[in-house]
This record gives C-alpha cells, structure tokens and sequence, in this order.
C-alpha cells in the first residue's frame, strides 16, 4: 500500500504540463494557480532493483512535507518533519529481516530526498544532492555508526517513469547503494 501511495506522489509531481527541472523550480517562483493545475496522482511505483534479500523494502511519500535538519544533545543530526505546500518528501526503506533471538539484532536503512510540486524531472549529482536535501540514515546496534547523514556523493535521476538512486555516504559502512524504481 505504501509503494502505491509513493508512486501516486511521484507520478503527481512529473505528469504535469511541460517539462520542468529541478532547476526550474528552485530558480523561478510561480503563483499558486500554476501549481493547482499541475497536481495529479501518481498510480504505482514498483522497485526494480535495489532491496537486498534477507529484508523488505518499501516507498512512502510525505505528501506537503519538508524536512529541517536539527542536531540532538549528542550532535547528531536528524530531519524535523514540517508542513511545506509545494514540497513532498520521498522516503525509501530498507529493514533487514531481524534474528528474532538477538535483542539488538536490528538493522535498517532509510533514505530521503524532496520533490517540489510541478517537478517532471530531476538530474542531480554530487553535490547539486543538497538541492533536494538528500538523506542517508542507518540503524542498528553499531555505536558510532548510526543516525542520520547528509549525502554529497551520488546520483538521483527521475524522469520518463524511471527512479534511479546510485549514493554512497562516505561516512558509515552502508548496505544500500543503487536502488531503481518504476512509476507511472
């Protein structure tokens, strides 16, 4: 159910009129009447690649969602979750089918990325990733290698039905590292 209300949001944000990019958007403001026109659903999304075997995957898209980034007592970073009319967070995850002997045996993996409304395609790489505050967090019980990252070393190509994630952190061991979606 989540991956069919994931592709519905993805789906909305590229069926529009015309063809605009990422750039587009962020570089030219258009009035609300524009963005109503452009709204649609989006009507599946299914992975083609990229979940691992021994876990489960799945797409949830926050719709007129953002994300603020804020530190915790320990200087970890962490995504604060805020209504945003004109922008909705994509977030994909990755939980690893858990030993259910082991109390810590957890492990999970989650990315994240925004889309502004009348988007019908995205082509960023490297650090052009920040434009779209793409997201990378781990978790399990691996003390100094968990929480949430910034990513600044990747691809996010999204257009013509075609999701494709290609991402490394840099900073912990990742499971996680090109992942290909389809929507429609």
């Amino acid at each position: 159910m989540k991956s069919v209300l994931a592709l519905s949001l993805v789906l909305t944000l590229f069926a529009c009129n015309g063809t605009k990019t990422i750039n587009d958007v962020f570089s030219n403001e258009e009035n609300t009447d524009d963005k109503q026109e452009m709204s649609n659903y989006i009507n599946e999304i299914s992975l083609v690649s990229g979940c691992l075997s021994g876990g489960e995957c799945n797409f949830e898209v926050m719709q007129n969602t953002k994300m603020d980034f804020k530190t915790d007592s320990a200087n970890m970073l962490y995504p604060d979750f805020v209504d945003a009319k004109d922008t909705n967070t994509v977030k994909f995850v990755y939980n690893e089918n858990a030993d259910k002997t082991e109390t810590d045996g957890h492990y999970r993996e989650e990315i994240y990325f925004e889309v502004k409304d009348g988007i019908d395609s995205i082509n960023l790489e490297n650090a052009e990733l920040a434009d779209i505050n793409f997201l990378y967090g781990r978790f399990c019980y691996c003390k100094g290698s968990a929480g949430y990252f910034k990513v600044k070393e990747g691809t996010l190509l999204m257009e013509e039905g075609r999701l494709i994630i290609s991402f490394a952190n840099g900073q912990v061991p990742q499971k996680l590292s090109k992942i290909t979606a389809d929507y429609k």
